[in-house]
């Protein structure tokens, strides 16, 4: 039995004992050294190759089969109403997954103007999923306060909720099971829940590995927030790289990570570009924009902080298919010939 303090805590019992329950379900993924020219051997935890391709899915499924296990009261109220949500992307796909294979009842609250792509890959996981447009100031609210009394069902929040916080960390998990000598891990920034998360069980395994969190300069609010101290606004502009960068922190998640993190790197989206053509063509790796801020960051960085065996998470592969295309295409010179090392 798990207790309320082990799951709060994300503590490596709580962690563990989840990792076994959701294994059956999800892919332990694979842990790759990049071929690409850096100064350190910069690995890669391949998360794209996850099911709903996306590290998401750990989450969804960690919430669900831990409230069906340890938590019956809350799980009759899932069977009965539903499972809510509010998301903008991999979240929603993950949760339509588990929700669809639970054959529980599943709507998501997503911002007005949604890509068409995006809402298509809900429904093929849920034929079922009932999906909210809501204009952006709503949307925004429902992510800050976990709330939208407007559904019916149990709200599961993706960036707070503890049983969601367990099923990312199993990602930290099994960093350290393939690579006990990690010395640093980058971690892309959204939300905060995965950095939040990793950065949490390894301090509660007595590891002293630094976590980074890796934004898009084109809407990198942690950086202005911890250089003001406090939750702070910051203009944001729509790239390629829609799975990380916003106007905004959620400030919970912003106070109980702000002295956890060991730094925040932020990285343009043609440095960005060019991690992403690097891993398709050297590491033969497909993954979104998101994916890649993290690894760009890793070789960018590696020479000046002196890590030997950086980890970078390639959060997810969720990438539309005429994006990718131009991308490699004007980043293929720069690519092909990628420095490989042995």
């Amino acid at each position: 039995m798990l207790t309320s303090q082990d799951v709060h805590a994300v503590s490596p019992t709580a962690v563990e004992r989840m990792h076994r329950l959701i294994r059956p379900y999800m892919r332990h993924t694979p842990l790759l050294r990049s071929k690409a020219q850096s100064p350190a051997d910069v690995y890669i935890k391949c998360e794209n190759l996850q099911l709903t391709d996306s590290f998401k899915i750990r989450g969804a499924l960690s919430a669900l089969h831990g409230y069906r296990r340890f938590e019956p009261d809350t799980w009759r109220h899932i069977t009965r109403h539903g499972v809510v949500t509010c998301s903008s992307g991999n979240f929603a796909q993950g949760l339509a997954h588990a929700t669809a294979e639970l054959d529980l009842a599943y709507s998501v609250v997503v911002p007005e103007g949604i890509p068409r792509a995006k809402r298509d890959q809900i429904t093929r996981y849920n034929p079922m999923a009932q999906i909210s447009e809501v204009p952006y100031a709503t949307w925004r609210q429902t992510m800050t306060t976990s709330r939208y009394p407007e559904l019916p069902g149990f709200f599961l929040a993706s960036e707070s909720n503890p049983y969601v916080a367990l099923g990312c960390a199993t990602i930290g998990l099994e960093i350290l099971e393939d690579l006990p000598d990690v010395d640093a891990v980058l971690v892309p920034y959204g939300g905060g829940h995965l950095a939040y998360s990793i950065t949490s069980l390894l301090r509660a395994s007595g590891r002293d590995i630094p976590v980074y969190a890796v934004e898009v300069s084109t809407g990198a609010p942690l950086t202005a927030s911890m250089r003001a101290g406090r939750p702070t606004d910051v203009p944001y502009e729509k790239s390629f790289v829609d799975g990380i960068g916003a106007s905004f922190v959620l400030p919970a998640q912003f106070q109980r990570l702000k002295d956890k993190l060991a730094g925040v790197f932020t990285v343009t989206p043609e440095e960005i570009a060019g991690a992403l053509a690097s891993l398709a063509f050297t590491d033969k790796i497909v993954c979104e924009g998101a994916g890649a801020a993290a690894y760009a960051a890793a070789i960018k960085h590696s020479g000046t902080h002196g890590w030997r065996r950086p980890c970078a998470i390639v959060s997810g592969g969720v990438i539309d298919p005429d994006v990718l295309v131009r991308i490699l295409a004007t980043t293929a010179s720069l690519a092909t010939p990628a420095g490989q090392h042995s």
